[in-house]
């Protein structure tokens, strides 16, 4: 396999050649231990002007990571637990496809179809991260013909 493949995001990613699914899976690894680890976290403390007693103000203490906040606001009904189990089956290789074999779609699939095409965006195209950017990745660049 190689430019002008066949395959798209609403496949699993075993159906991909090893670097090109090892590249999925490390991603979403690393797309699923920072999810894991940052969350959306508020606290309650004294407000600076008190308009009356016991007057508590919201602070955030920790955000969702700006990944998932930007996925959150594109896409109605994302839920974070169904999130996390479709990186780790992605990072494990042992997603779904998008439709069961009945050919309805599948929920779990269609959030690990939704995980496989921003996961293959980012390979593609890098990404920002807060002290920088990741390059893409050129050997999955080249493999989906985008590259030189």
């Amino acid at each position: 396999m190689g430019g002008g493949t066949i395959w798209d995001y609403y496949h699993p990613i075993r159906y991909l050649p090893g670097e090109i699914a090892s590249a999925f899976s490390t991603e979403a690894d690393f797309l699923r231990r920072d999810l894991d680890d940052n969350r959306l976290r508020v606290t309650l403390k004294p407000a600076d002007e008190e308009h009356y007693t016991g007057h508590k103000i919201r602070v955030v203490e920790s955000t969702n990571p700006q990944w998932y906040r930007e996925l959150y606001l594109a896409r109605m009904h994302l839920k974070r637990q169904r999130s996390l189990r479709s990186l780790e089956r992605l990072s494990r290789g042992d997603d779904l496809p998008y439709l069961d074999r009945r050919g309805a779609v599948s929920p779990f699939g269609s959030y690990d179809s939704l995980y496989r095409e921003m996961i293959q965006g980012r390979l593609i195209n890098g990404y920002e991260v807060d002290d920088g950017f990741i390059p893409e990745q050129i050997l999955v660049k080249r493999f989906f013909s985008c590259g030189n």
